[in-house]
């Protein structure tokens, strides 16, 4: 998978996972110190996040790393 994909893949299990929790954009920005224009790039697979950053993104929405990366689910 090249990177253009897995960041379109990694954004949409990211929004997926958000809105099973209820989250709205700027709600799960509030809990990562970002504001919605943030999350929304990252949704939409502009921006290649780094691994840390990507924790924090589990950590916030109660799943584990290796669940955001399951793109098969």
């Amino acid at each position: 998978m090249d990177l253009e994909k897995f960041k379109i893949e990694l954004g949409k299990k990211i929004a997926h996972t958000r809105k099973k929790n209820g989250l709205t954009q700027p709600e799960l920005g509030a809990l990562l110190g970002k504001d919605f224009q943030s999350i929304s790039r990252i949704e939409n697979g502009k921006v290649n996040i780094s691994a840390h950053f990507l924790y924090e993104i589990a950590k916030a929405l109660n799943v584990s790393v290796e669940t955001l990366l399951d793109f098969k689910n």
